[in-house]
């Protein structure tokens, strides 16, 4: 990674020249295409409240910068405007005292409708797949067309979250192949807030197809949810992700509207990357695509769309965050702040005691089995070890195409046989040692599943929500 951080640090100094330099030598909005914008949070339940906040608070912008309501086609659950633990019922918040970014936002696809399937039907523009799911709008692109993905969720090696599902790598990488086949797009951009995002894109995303990747974070980090403990008052939870909250205050601000038509994607960049100190921002993709106008992806709110009926969002800006953490963490960290600072009645803090013992008691159990399958793989094939790494500190490798579908393989292994990978969060930060197994030798998951099953064979049923 640190030939990738040399080129991060020449960016800064692109950034800044291209902020200062003549608009003319900017490059110009392409006249003729269309936007398109989609947005994602690809989680569920009220732990996760900050990612639906991310993605409410950029249907906003986009929305006020006049990108036409019929090309923003937004997911997510939408479990928690009207959530029992919601102190503002029917409102979302994405920062302490902040206005409502909930109002006005048109979800096509809320609950079950959340997947990977209808991610990827979504971006590739099949309409006859999508016939009769939510408001069943995709994205109609053109070859003079510009896209906008905005993802939001968990993440992991080589894995994007889904309430029920993963979205892997591969995957999504197939996804953009058939859009640059159809001519689906002239340039597309991806700011993606997830752990671990970089592997997403690292050695993966081909710098020839107009495709311009932001992580909130490199492919061994986590990300960090903001806006957590104190400073979430009677929420109780982050009330918004550190890259998120950081590259969309930014635009909040006066100064940045005023600049907000000729600033590059290296501007944006710039901005998240030296305010987002937590974890490391980083880009992937076609690099000449980071000299465009972000305003050619987003709009720009002298577009047209100051209207007084459009709400001026989260104005204030504070890049001084006191309260972060990790997205691994969070639940844990606000039920611990909870129990020591609020003043909670002897039933409301037994019952909180009592959730996060039995959720450390199901973490020990699924580290119990996955260091079980991981001991036997290397009992077996022992060769493997040095190159895979431990179980608590697996090694860095670079993924490659060729060895998802025995990653893929096993992991749904264990979905089928020992309990949803999907459905318990925590899992994500100890999948890297499997991921590691499928680049050593891309066929061993033919092995490693008759361990899975074995390890599996007298566990808990009741495996859920593990954060």
């Amino acid at each position: 990674m640190g030939v990738f951080n040399l080129v991060s640090l020449a960016l800064f100094a692109i950034g800044s020249f291209a902020e200062h330099e003549p608009e003319s030598t900017n490059k110009e909005i392409s006249v003729g295409g269309k936007k398109w914008v989609v947005l994602v949070a690809g989680s569920d339940g009220w732990n996760n409240y900050r990612h639906q906040a991310d993605i409410c608070h950029a249907y906003q912008i986009v929305k006020e910068n006049g990108i036409p309501i019929e090309n923003i086609i937004t997911m997510m659950v939408d479990d928690i405007a009207y959530n029992s633990r919601n102190p503002t019922p029917g409102t979302i918040i994405n920062k302490p005292n902040g206005t409502d970014v909930y109002h006005g936002v048109q979800i096509d696809y809320k609950g079950e409708d959340v997947t990977k399937t209808n991610f990827l039907k979504i971006i590739t523009g099949d309409q006859a797949g999508m016939r009769s799911i939510g408001t069943s709008r995709v994205v109609l692109g053109g070859p003079l067309d510009r896209i906008f993905i905005n993802f939001v969720d968990h993440g992991t090696t080589g894995i994007l979250g889904f309430p029920e599902d993963y979205l892997y790598a591969d995957e999504l990488n197939d996804a953009f192949n058939t859009m640059n086949e159809n001519g689906s797009y002239k340039k597309m951009l991806l700011y993606i807030e997830a752990c671990k995002a970089g592997s997403m894109f690292d050695g993966i995303l081909s710098e020839d197809t107009n495709i311009f990747a932001v992580t909130a974070s490199g492919p061994r980090e986590s990300s960090y949810g903001c806006y957590c403990k104190s400073e979430s008052g009677p929420y109780k939870t982050c009330l918004g992700d550190l890259f998120s909250v950081k590259w969309m205050e930014d635009l909040d601000t006066p100064r940045s509207r005023q600049s907000a038509r000729k600033r590059t994607i290296f501007n944006d960049f710039s901005v998240a990357r030296m305010n987002v100190t937590k974890s490391n921002v980083m880009i992937y993709g076609d690099l000449e695509t980071g000299s465009e106008k972000l305003s050619s992806f987003i709009g720009y709110a002298g577009n047209g769309a100051d209207s007084p009926n459009v709400p001026n969002v989260q104005q204030s800006n504070d890049f001084n965050l006191k309260s972060t953490a990790s997205s691994r963490d969070v639940h844990e960290i606000n039920v611990q702040y909870e129990l020591a600072h609020d003043k909670l009645s002897l039933p409301e803090a037994l019952k909180l005691s009592a959730e996060l013992r039995k959720n450390n008691k199901m973490r020990s159990v699924i580290d119990s089995v996955l260091r079980d399958i991981y001991s036997e793989v290397v009992k077996a094939r022992p060769d493997v070890k040095s190159e895979i790494g431990n179980y608590d500190e697996p090694n860095y490798l670079k993924l490659n195409l060729a060895m998802f579908p025995c990653y893929r393989s096993i992991l749904n292994q264990i979905t089928e046989s020992c309990f949803s990978l999907p459905r318990n969060p925590y899992v994500l930060d100890h999948l890297t040692v499997f991921a590691n197994l499928c680049v050593v030798d891309n066929q061993i998951h033919q092995m490693v599943i008759s361990i899975v099953t074995k390890s599996c064979s007298n566990i808990p049923t009741n495996i859920i929500n593990v954060q």
